[in-house]
């Protein structure tokens, strides 16, 4: 689809999607605000946000920073075009 698109015929439909949801978000964001709106009146102290009950859109957990490895840390490194160096040989 996106092959036999112009540039501006997809700057188009990211606004037009912007100010017009489609039918599964649409669903998805009524349903997390109303939800988040019941929480917050049943339990005044939430930290809650819509978000939090999105059944498309789950929030990200982002791991601490203490959590991530050498390896994966090297790994992220080299996906932004970083090289990696080890300790020599001998």
């Amino acid at each position: 689809m996106l092959a036999g698109m112009s540039s501006s015929e997809f700057a188009e439909w990211g606004r037009f999607y912007s100010h017009q949801y489609f039918q599964t978000d649409q669903l998805d964001t009524h349903f997390s605000r109303l939800s988040h709106l019941v929480v917050s009146m049943l339990c005044k102290d939430t930290d809650a946000t819509p978000r939090d009950f999105s059944l498309l859109n789950p929030p990200v957990e982002i791991p601490a920073p203490g959590e991530m490895d050498d390896d994966t840390i090297m790994s992220v490194a080299e996906s932004l075009g970083g090289m990696r160096y080890g300790p020599g040989s001998g």
